[in-house]
């Protein structure tokens, strides 16, 4: 029998995450943002062109920050630095042992989108499945398990 996670839990696991992300994510704007600032609004063409490619730069990094950050704790452990403190971890359903790198980039970049979508339905929707499956672990066919 799976021992899945409850929603208090998961929830802090990811508010933990989601703070540790964002320190790193202020840095990136910081930089970015500084240097777009200083270039942007231009009277000169090239100088705007590259605002815009560093707001495109910028825009690929977060994303990849937030790929990678999944992807390698997932794959490695099955826990996140915030499912750590929180005695949680991804498990693949059919295995129970940690998600492949792929899988678990796109479990917390695509899968949390769809999740978030609709007023966070794909989140709420674990609060009444039997599992505490949200709509990313069922789109992935992953648990949440408490260790």
């Amino acid at each position: 029998m799976t021992n899945h996670a409850n929603i208090l839990a998961r929830f802090l696991a990811l508010l933990i995450d989601s703070v540790l992300l964002s320190v790193v994510v202020a840095v990136i704007y910081a930089v970015f943002g500084g240097f777009m600032a200083l270039i942007g609004g231009s009277e000169n063409p090239f100088l705007n062109l590259v605002a815009a490619a560093s707001l495109l730069v910028m825009m690929l990094a977060l994303f990849l920050l937030q790929f990678g950050y999944f992807g390698y704790f997932w794959s490695t452990s099955g826990q996140t630095p915030g499912m750590r403190l929180t005695n949680v971890k991804v498990v693949d359903q059919a295995t129970g042992q940690p998600i492949s790198f792929v899988v678990g980039a796109l479990r917390g970049s695509l899968g949390y989108y769809i999740s978030g979508a609709l007023f966070g339905l794909g989140y709420i929707w674990a609060i009444f499945d039997e599992n505490n499956e949200a709509w990313h672990d069922k789109l992935f066919r992953t648990w949440v398990v408490s260790v």
